[in-house]
């Protein structure tokens, strides 16, 4: 029962998700909707593997699904490369960028098509995309890497509340990925005879199952992008700040912390502080970062965190729920992680050792 049923799982998966963005379209993002097509193109790739390993598979036979192969296995990284430009990007991809995405894919189908129209052995498809393939996957899961990285740099030196922002959780999904399309590899090396109606398929089936629902899952539950950042950020003045030292930035930043305690707003962003010194964000990031080497957020809840400690000593009556709020953070769950990350304990345990 669990060998037939294990070839489709990962299939079944991809359905479900993809019924899930056919049905929320309308208010999915442009990054959520590349995940959709993602996921769909994914669900036609799984279609043909669950073929390919529960019976004995000959192109001949399944001519449709050989072709939908040939292209679903070359189009799904490009699309995922496509989903997670959307969310570090407010730029749309370029023409030539598309062309050269699914260049390969196209060239893999027109080959698939008139090789098994005319008859002929299907080998050089296979060997096209035997080679195509692992560069294709080893490149778009580098670039998504080093794009989301960034990205997540950015938003720590532009907000001082990173949750629901951070793309921590898809930069660790891209690493996973790439686990996973490196088994796909060697599942086709060792080919459907030493999978077909054993138990061991089940461990392939499981990890492509559960990597793409996570993905799914993450992807459609992040909503921040590039293109939010870039709405939120808009700037309204110019700066004539260029000519300004770092050192000298940073002192009226400091002035602005110690004296205004601009910390204390809820949310608070590099734009704010940038506005309020007649600068603009981007000279009021670079000089956190060079002269306190911290990023924003971790620059503004340094300082959130030291308050909390004066508070916290003055009354010990207070809830932690209480002392976020004077503090600053969005929520206890904030503060919670980044008094943690800052002083290396949490607010219990600090409350405690200095009562002692």
């Amino acid at each position: 029962m669990i060998e037939n049923l294990s070839p489709i799982l990962p299939f079944m998966v991809c359905l479900f998700w993809t019924i899930h963005a056919g049905i929320s379209y309308r208010e999915l993002n442009k990054a959520q909707r590349y995940l959709g097509v993602f996921l769909f193109v994914s669900m036609l790739l799984f279609l043909y593997h669950g073929v390919y390993y529960s019976t004995d598979y000959s192109a001949d036979d399944y001519k449709v699904l050989t072709v939908l192969y040939s292209w679903s296995t070359l189009t799904t990284y490009p699309l995922y490369y496509l989903y997670i430009k959307a969310i570090t990007d407010y730029h749309n991809p370029g023409k030539y960028e598309m062309a050269l995405l699914f260049a390969p894919g196209l060239i893999a189908t027109v080959s698939s098509i008139l090789t098994l129209t005319f008859g002929l052995a299907h080998q050089f498809t296979d060997t096209f995309i035997s080679i195509v393939r692992p560069i294709q996957t080893v490149l778009v899961c580098v670039i998504s890497l080093l794009k989301l990285t960034a990205f997540d740099r950015s938003v720590y030196d532009s907000y001082s509340e990173v949750e629901g922002k951070t793309a921590q959780p898809i930069i660790v999904l891209v690493a996973v990925q790439f686990t996973a399309a490196i088994c796909t590899v060697v599942l086709t090396i060792l080919g459907p005879r030493f999978f077909t109606g054993k138990t061991i398929l089940v461990v392939p089936s499981v990890l492509f199952a559960s990597t793409i629902y996570a993905i799914a899952y993450v992807g459609f539950r992040y909503r921040f992008g590039a293109y939010q950042m870039e709405t939120e950020l808009k700037e309204d003045i110019l700066s004539d700040d260029k000519e300004k030292e770092d050192s000298v930035l940073f002192k009226v930043i400091q002035e602005k912390m110690q004296k205004e305690k601009m910390y204390l707003k809820p949310g608070l962003s590099v734009v704010d502080v940038a506005k309020s010194i007649g600068s603009n964000r981007t000279y009021v990031s670079a000089s956190i970062n060079s002269q306190s080497g911290k990023s924003f957020a971790t620059y503004v809840n340094t300082y959130r965190v030291e308050y909390a400690k004066t508070i916290m000593e003055k009354d010990g009556k207070l809830s932690i729920a209480q002392v976020a709020e004077m503090s600053g953070f969005a929520s206890e769950e904030s503060f919670r992680r980044n008094f943690r990350n800052i002083t290396g304990k949490s607010p219990s345990d600090w409350t405690g050792s200095v009562r002692l």
